[in-house]
């Protein structure tokens, strides 16, 4: 059941992948977008291409939004193919919001960053913005948890061919990463018995010229890995992914199994650790990947799994997130 309305609407901008795109069933940036509108809020969408700056501020397209709420039934979310409504396109300084939720899927190109520095634009002390555009800059998902050695697995960050191969026969079995992208694509098993592994290492660095993220394989990863959403450095809920048949991907998005999971003292204390240089950089709403007792990445840009979690556990995370925008976005953004 979603929070009460709040005596005091809020402006709340989401710029996010095209609404056309999104897939209202399962999609955490609709399950945002729900809990707004419930809480009585003004939502407005735009998109990183629609971001423009005049004057010295930073402006966009928007287009007012309202959505007709996906149900949960038989354990699962579903959406009408009619789910939104969208208003005309109006320009809007950003400064004029209340809040702005930075949701666009990954990759982090030349236009993703390009639309961060226009976010930089954005009066801060008068529109809070979730996440922070230089946090956005700065949290390269693959790369971003090499900051807490000690509480991941074995990594090295290499486009050094012989060092791959020399980190997977020491390790006996390694995970090879790009270092952008999402959902899975581009990650391969290393195993130092098989005769095409110099030349994936070749292949996946461009023959040497770009590095990749090789990490130790964590054996607990056949029970699957777990997604944690973390909301100001505090673990909201959890939901654990299981592999397909035939794959190792624990990815949604290449098939991987949902399975019920719940917040662990081992994901109480991973957040511990991590939760000042979150807050330090902005970064107020992430999903952290866990698995056995191994953090292995900090997601920052669109991070999903608050469907999946609401239908196994009967929460309604999104809630959180907003209640918590309510409580802490700057007094004299008010107009």
């Amino acid at each position: 059941m979603s929070a009460a309305p709040t005596s005091t609407p809020l402006d709340l901008l989401v710029i996010a992948d095209p609404v056309e795109k999104l897939n209202a069933a399962h999609d955490t940036s609709v399950a945002m977008i729900e809990s707004a509108q419930a809480r009585g809020h003004r939502v407005h969408v735009t998109t990183m291409g629609d971001l423009g700056a005049a004057d010295g501020h930073a402006v966009a397209r928007c287009r007012s939004l309202t959505v007709r709420p996906a149900v949960l039934r038989d354990g699962r979310w579903h959406a009408e193919p009619d789910w939104y409504h969208l208003g005309p396109p109006e320009r809007w300084a950003l400064d004029q919001f209340d809040a702005i939720f930075v949701r666009t899927d990954p990759p982090v190109d030349e236009n993703y960053l390009r639309a961060t520095y226009l976010l930089d634009l954005v009066d801060q002390e008068r529109t809070m913005l979730v996440n922070a555009p230089a946090g956005l800059r700065n949290a390269n998902e693959h790369l971003y948890a090499l900051r807490f050695p000690e509480i991941g697995p074995d990594t090295v960050v290499t486009s050094d061919i012989a060092e791959i191969v020399g980190a997977t026969q020491k390790w006996g079995k390694a995970v090879l990463k790009p270092t952008e992208g999402m959902a899975g694509r581009g990650i391969m098993m290393l195993r130092p018995d098989d005769p095409n592994l110099r030349s994936i290492a070749e292949t996946a660095t461009v023959r040497g010229r770009d590095q990749v993220v090789i990490q130790k394989y964590i054996p607990e990863a056949d029970q699957g890995d777990r997604r944690v959403i973390v909301l100001d450095g505090v673990p909201l809920g959890v939901v654990r992914r299981v592999a397909s048949a035939g794959e190792f991907r624990c990815n949604m998005a290449t098939g991987a199994a949902v399975v019920e999971d719940t917040v662990t003292a081992r994901d109480k204390e991973i957040c511990s650790r991590i939760a000042g240089r979150l807050a330090a950089d902005g970064l107020i709403f992430v999903g952290i990947d866990v698995i056995g007792d191994r953090l292995t990445e900090i997601n920052v840009t669109s991070p999903t799994g608050v469907r999946e979690i609401d239908a196994f556990a009967g929460t309604r995370l999104s809630d959180a997130l907003i209640c918590w925008v309510e409580r802490h976005h700057p007094v004299h953004a008010r107009r």
